[in-house]
């Protein structure tokens, strides 16, 4: 790392690709980092302060006038100046709902996170992830879900436990990782994808797996409704859930069983079970018209829930096709059961003729954003008819034999209904219980542009285009709300004893880039981005620390 003043280029190698940008520095990073006149949201205003924040290992140590001279202005090995030059500083953006866990340490996803901001992530989404998981179960939950989370880290292919994770990621990754212990994952561990109702003995098996991994450092606990085998709960497995989550005061962060105008059921669900437990509720990139959601949120805020939600600002979705396309019976037993079923031909038969046509509707709104084989790479990026009509298939038979070929591998972006146009987006994102989410998927060659794109076009659509939000209202639907709630800590603001996650906005140039066609395009107007008082990103190029901390429960009211 240079010394001295740092603008937003410099002088060091850097190795340039589509979208991978390293610039190489030396291994030591610097004691102390010095922003120098910047603009601050002020808590509470729509008013920027502008100051000179210090920081010293990590944490806000002074708060000078603008054009102040400081003590560690000059050139040193243990100093970083970055000249912000009224560019406005922004805590690191938090996104509330990411399936990040197999992405992370891939500097060309990790650009992409922070281009837009992004200084940490929520993982253990929608009940499925790698933890905590046994020699037996690891595997299927890998296989089931491996067009979302990606394969199992090097090394823990017989499973991982929540410490396992947090430890894989703290300081080994530039990005910050809270973790939530997915209750699909807890299932799985104590039953299989079997669909039975779990027994008394079963459900305080999954109890102790849960207290245990909170315990761990999990920030709350993660239901995924539509995926198995979390979708095989009944209401006394939720009870269970729920139970745990109001007891130990953490979010109960659901995926529920129906989105978009079947919204009203599936939230409805889960805010009776933080009703009677007493939970804080959390729903999950919550896609449907604003005005059939929103009252039933305010509803039960009104009533005495604890409830907030996440949304990204795209109009489309993005999942893995056996949740879309396959009945939820035929996916008990496992992935394998589910792949024999497809493979033998009876089965398949009946399927065609009985199952396939009641999801006809469907078909047209498919893109496949990831393939996992070399057979079927070329559909990525496909609409599923294309893919069939090339493949010389009907439909039915192209989902099955993609599905068969990939062992389930196949992820597809969801084109949803019409009414859920720009306007519902927008109401949906001023909702005082919203915060920020992308519920990014990193994998193929054509995912979802959410992953590239969801903090940057929220910040330059809300505060430029839309001013629909002041920087301050920015920096609380965007970092401060989801740090709030899932444990992250005092971070990003220029207060004395704050940890020194902080990203640069250039309000001009800021924008995002990724596309339906193109949708890894790093964002513009973020090209710097510090996180715990070290440089991450440099003149928008990643530096080659790796700054990121696990965030465990147990240390959520720390500094660090």
């Amino acid at each position: 790392m240079r010394c001295g003043t740092v603008k937003s280029h410099d002088d060091t190698a850097v190795l340039d690709t589509h979208s991978k940008e390293i610039s190489v520095t030396n291994s030591q990073a610097p004691e102390t980092l010095i922003i120098r006149n910047a603009r601050f949201p002020k808590r509470g205003s729509a008013l920027l302060e502008t100051a000179t924040v210090v920081v010293t290992n990590g944490v806000v140590t002074e708060i000078l006038p603008a054009n102040s001279p400081t003590l560690h202005a000059t050139s040193s090995a243990s100093t970083h100046v970055i000249e912000a030059d009224g560019r406005v500083a922004m805590p690191g953006f938090i996104d509330a709902h990411s399936h990040a866990e197999g992405a992370l340490h891939r500097d060309e996803v990790e650009h992409g996170l922070l281009r837009q901001g992004v200084t940490g992530v929520v993982i253990g989404q929608d009940g499925v992830s790698f933890a905590p998981t046994t020699p037996e179960s690891a595997p299927l939950n890998e296989r089931y879900f491996s067009a979302i989370n990606g394969p199992l880290p090097l090394g823990y292919e017989n499973g991982m436990s929540i410490a396992n994770v947090l430890s894989h990621f703290s300081r080994a990754t530039r990005l910050n990782a809270a973790m939530l212990v997915p209750a699909g994952t807890v299932r799985s561990a104590v039953t299989g994808f079997a669909q039975d109702p779990l027994t008394e003995r079963q459900r305080d098996e999954a109890a102790q797996l849960v207290r245990d991994a909170l315990t761990e450092g999990a920030v709350g606990i993660s239901l995924g409704l539509e995926y198995v085998p979390g979708g095989f709960a009944d209401p006394k497995e939720l009870a269970t859930y729920a139970s745990i989550a109001a007891e130990e005061q953490v979010p109960l962060v659901a995926h529920v069983r129906g989105y978009e105008l079947a919204a009203p059921g599936g939230l409805g669900e889960c805010i009776d079970l933080a009703k009677v437990s007493g939970a804080p509720l959390h729903i999950s990139h919550l896609h449907a018209p604003a005005d059939i959601a929103l009252p039933i949120i305010d509803q039960a805020r009104h009533d005495g829930v604890d409830i907030t939600f996440d949304s990204y600002p795209y109009h489309r979705g993005n999942t893995i096709l056996a949740m879309l396309a396959l009945p939820p019976e035929l996916q008990q037993g496992g992935p394998q059961r589910t792949l024999d079923a497809l493979a033998d031909r009876s089965q398949r038969a009946a399927l065609i003729a009985d199952w396939f046509p009641t999801i006809e509707p469907l078909y047209e709104k498919l893109t496949v954003s990831v393939a996992a084989h070399r057979d079927w790479a070329w559909a990525e990026g496909k609409r599923l008819g294309d893919i069939a009509e090339k493949a010389g298939l009907s439909t039915a038979e192209t989902i099955c034999e993609m599905l068969v070929a990939t062992e389930l591998g196949v992820g597809a972006v969801v084109n949803h209904a019409a009414n859920h146009d720009s306007e519902n987006l927008r109401t949906i994102a001023n909702h005082e219980a919203h915060m920020g989410g992308s519920d990014g998927i990193y994998l193929g060659s054509h995912p979802h542009p959410r992953g590239w794109g969801s903090f940057a076009r929220m910040l330059r659509r809300h505060v430029i285009d839309w001013k629909d939000w002041n920087w301050a209202d920015a920096a609380d639907h965007l970092s401060h709300r989801a740090a709030d709630r899932f444990g992250f800590g005092n971070r990003g603001r220029a207060e004395i004893g704050s940890v020194a996650d902080f990203v640069l906005v250039d309000p001009e140039s800021l924008n995002d880039a990724a596309t339906y066609e193109s949708p890894t395009l790093p964002a513009h107007g973020m090209m710097e981005v510090t996180v715990t008082g070290t440089s991450a990103l440099s003149g928008g190029k990643l530096t080659q620390f790796t700054p990121g901390r696990a965030i465990r429960r147990s240390s959520r009211r720390r500094a660090l």
